[in-house]
Order: structure tokens, then sequence, then C-alpha cells
């Protein structure tokens, strides 16, 4: 909306999402769970609560790079030609612009869902996030975290670490496999 409509809706739209970007993530994060800890919950409702969070103050980056396509799509000339033609806004809106941003948002979404995986095992490591019996590589990158576990059981923390690392590359590589298959405007030459 914000890229599309333009004018008081645009500058209301990023102001708001500059507020949330002004919030530092992981001092919120650390507050808000050690809030949440004195609060009786259950490991799920946490893991939850955590996830909401992430998605509360995740959206700026996603928004503003959502902005930026649809700034770009709108100054098309099939938009240009569309607009001549008398289509309305909305049909211009869902099927010329959409269409052609989709694939960034979906490589966007797959890194931002790379980084909230990465968020939550730094919780769960400092011992804010899901807790022990539940397992998360957090904690279990946590309990492997003293010298006498790191170096006989070495194991517990090598081997999370790489399929921590390992989900986060294959992740990422979906996504630029995704945006590769639906980019309309790649060449398909090869």
């Amino acid at each position: 909306m914000s890229g599309f409509l333009g004018g008081w809706v645009d500058i209301f739209l990023m102001r708001v999402a500059e507020v949330f970007s002004s919030i530092p993530l992981y001092p919120f994060l650390l507050i808000l769970t050690s809030l949440l800890a004195q609060v009786s919950m259950t490991t799920d409702q946490k893991l939850y609560m955590i996830m909401v969070i992430l998605g509360i103050l995740g959206w700026p980056g996603f928004a503003y790079i959502t902005r930026a396509q649809v700034l770009v799509a709108r100054e098309s000339e099939y938009v240009t030609a569309a607009q001549a033609m008398g289509v309305k806004e909305t049909r211009i809106a869902f099927k010329h612009i959409l269409p052609n941003i989709i694939s960034v948002i979906l490589v966007q979404m797959t890194l931002s869902f790379a980084a909230s995986m990465q968020t939550e095992t730094s919780l769960s490591f400092l011992g804010f996030g899901v807790t022990y019996p539940q397992p998360s590589w957090g904690n279990m990158l946590s309990r492997a975290s003293n010298a006498v576990a790191a170096i006989n059981f070495w194991w517990q923390w090598v081997f999370t670490s790489a399929i921590l690392i390992f989900t986060t590359i294959c992740i990422n590589t979906i996504g630029d496999t995704l945006r590769d298959v639906m980019d309309p405007k790649s060449t398909n030459d090869k």
C-alpha cells in the first residue's frame, strides 16, 4: 500500500516502520522474555510468544524492501499502459505489480525465517528461549558451553552447530531457487 498509493499513506506507514525498526531487537527480547518468565507459561506458549515478538519487530526490513520493489514496478511501462487503458488500481496492484515482486518477497521471507531461527537459538542459548526439557539448538549448545563439555563431549556442540549452519544455508538456498524459478525477468537460456 505504501509504495503503490504514495502520499500521506506512504509517509505514515514508513514512519511507523521507522519507529519499530528503532527498537533494539536483542535487548527488547531479553527484557520481554525475562518478564514473561515471571508468568507461568508452558514451553509452547513461550515459543509462540517469541515468534509473535520476532514478527512484530521484524517486519520493517521486509516492508522497506517490498515498498522499494513496488515503487520500481509502479513506474514500469506495463503499469503505465494498464493505467492508460483504464484498468482499476486494485487490478493493477494484484495482476501487474504483485506477480513481478513476488520473487523478492519469497527470498526476503526465507532470509527472515533463517534469521528468526538464529535469533531463537541465541535466546535459548542465553536461557531466555526454550528451556531444557524441550529440545532446541540453543539449549543444546548451552549445555555444552562449559570447558569440560566442550573438550570431553565435543560432539554436543560440533554436530549441533553444523546442523544449524547447514539448515540456515539450505533455507537461504531454497529462497534463491524460488527467486530464480518465479522471477519473470530471468532468462531461461541455460
